[in-house]
């Protein structure tokens, strides 16, 4: 597999490769499920899931594992003092933390779906991993890595592992003079972070352990524990937001490394953040919106989909409505160019290659799953190396389009690089069959449902496929005007579209087009 990606640990970029050479297998962090996931949460998502649709073009099976955290305390125990997320949440909405935990990941799958996110082969909750927890904080305990505290907390001494501070770039001493306010007073170094506490009066979420009677699990434990429960000791890739670089993922690795012999993952890859007006989405800044949200506002879910492909992963990216309303108005221009060239012809080799759609994930899913498509419907395509051999008798120019295409995901997924190919490939001069096969072959990673609106749908009476620049570029402005809140003007967009004879059919999935005369 020739696939690069920038690894967070070595400051390089890498090749990707299964360690076994049979299946890739990578780790990518998931939700706490005491909220609804945002927008921006979704982007650190879509990383994972272009990553896995770019390996199984090369024909590589992937497993993935993505946890669900459902105990919601310690996201990071220097600064925050124990609140747990999720008790909070089921305080205030007057539920039980299971309750809380069941709707809240039910809508993560729902709106996973909504952006065509190809779903987890499993989905590990942390309560249902305690007994992997204690055993390996025992582990380390035992090993001299991890401590006792007099107050029954359970410390993971960080000048016992050398290596702490090669992910983020942090030294202890850095980390200790940046230490404001007060420090938990039973640590031995106030850089140490907690692998176990204590459970303290009235706690309702705690567990028993052999060692330290009652208590509770330190945030970063959760993932340690549950990829050597589910990936085995060492594994391919791990995935995440930027801002899961330091703490948790430093900390993943330090508390890892001892018991199985380094890093538990070979590449790390870390998302940059979606901002609003210069600053992180975040509910605390107020400034989020869910996926649901846009569609409700009749804009399709793949429209933000396709904005996150105009920027490199490693990139900050700004969302406005502006920027939403164009990535719209881009989609709805490839749908409608795709569905300009016609219908795929049946059994030929220029029929439609196979898709890759994710399917709904269900609202709780449980054990693991086999499959390309994960949790999904359980469909999807056999596997081939359609990066390198691609099943079409293309010609010069088309395996051109097609190379360009595929060596733009291996650079490092330049998904700005490759969605410029297939405008490219759009407007040349090659026959409509080769076109439309390369455009549906690069929705294979893209997502974008390209194929949605076939040309069947879109086709004028009497067989005639095209649809004209002129209600291309009407539906393109359509959809920006709906991205951009300006109803009033996709209105009159769908008025003077009926009026040339095309009907514009809006729903929560998006648009389609239909010539009505």
């Amino acid at each position: 597999m020739t696939l690069r990606l920038r690894n967070t640990l070595t400051r390089s970029v890498e090749a990707v490769e299964p360690s076994d050479g049979a299946r890739l297998r990578m780790y990518s962090c998931g939700p706490t499920v005491y909220r609804f996931a945002h927008v921006g949460n979704l982007r650190t998502f879509l990383l994972s899931d272009l990553i896995r649709r770019v390996v199984l073009y090369h024909g590589i099976p992937v497993l993935q594992v993505q946890n669900i955290t459902d105990v919601g305390h310690l996201r990071d125990e220097r600064f925050d003092r124990g609140e747990d997320r999720m008790l909070v949440a089921a305080g205030l909405e007057h539920k039980t933390t299971a309750e809380i935990a069941d709707a809240y990941e039910a809508a993560f799958h729902a709106d996973a779906g909504l952006l065509n996110l190809l779903p987890a082969h499993v989905f590990p909750r942390a309560t249902e991993h305690i007994p992997d927890m204690i055993d390996l904080a025992e582990r380390l305990v035992d090993a001299g890595h991890a401590y006792v505290s007099d107050a029954g907390n359970v410390y993971f001494s960080v000048a016992s592992f050398p290596d702490y501070g090669a992910l983020s770039g942090n030294t202890l001493d850095a980390l200790r003079a940046g230490h404001r306010g007060e420090v938990e007073a039973d640590k031995r170094d106030p850089a140490d972070f907690a692998l176990w506490k204590a459970a303290g009066e009235g706690r309702q979420l705690k567990w028993p352990t052999p060692r330290w009677g009652e208590g509770f699990p330190g945030w970063h434990l959760e993932c340690s524990a549950m990829a050597l429960r589910h990936l085995g000791p060492r594994f391919d890739l791990h995935t995440g937001g930027i801002d899961n670089v330091f703490p948790h993922h430093e900390d993943e690795i330090a508390q890892s490394a001892p018991i199985v012999g380094g890093p538990p993952a070979r590449v790390w890859v870390h998302g940059q953040f979606l901002q609003v007006g210069g600053k992180k989405m975040a509910k605390s800044a107020g400034n989020i919106e869910r996926i649901a949200d846009v569609a409700a506002r009749g804009i399709d879910p793949l429209a933000f989909r396709a904005l996150c492909l105009t920027s490199r992963y490693r990139h900050k990216l700004e969302y406005t409505d502006e920027s939403l309303g164009a990535a719209a108005a881009g989609l709805a221009s490839l749908r409608a160019g795709l569905a300009a060239l016609g219908p795929a012809p049946a059994g030929d080799p220029w029929a439609a290659p196979p898709a890759l759609r994710a399917g709904a994930a269900g609202d709780r899913p449980i054990g693991t799953v086999d499959g390309v498509a994960g949790n999904g419907d359980g469909s999807g395509p056999d596997l081939t190396d359609r990066a390198h051999a691609p099943a079409a008798p293309l010609s010069e120019t088309g395996r051109t389009f097609h190379d360009r295409f595929a060596d733009a995901l291996d650079d490092d997924l330049d998904l700005p690089a490759a969605m410029a190919v297939v405008r490219e490939v759009l407007r040349s001069d090659l026959p409509a069959d080769e076109r439309r096969w390369l455009v549906l072959d690069a929705d294979f990673v893209l997502g974008l449902d390209l194929g949605r609106a076939s040309a069947s749908e879109a086709a004028p009476p009497g067989g005639e496929a095209a649809v004209p620049e002129e209600i291309q570029a009407l539906v393109g402005e359509r959809a920006a005007a709906r991205a951009g809140r300006d109803f009033a003007r996709a209105d009159e967009i769908r008025t003077e579209l009926a009026g040339l004879g095309w009907e514009v059919v809006d729903s929560a999935a998006g648009s389609t087009l239909r010539r009505v005369r």
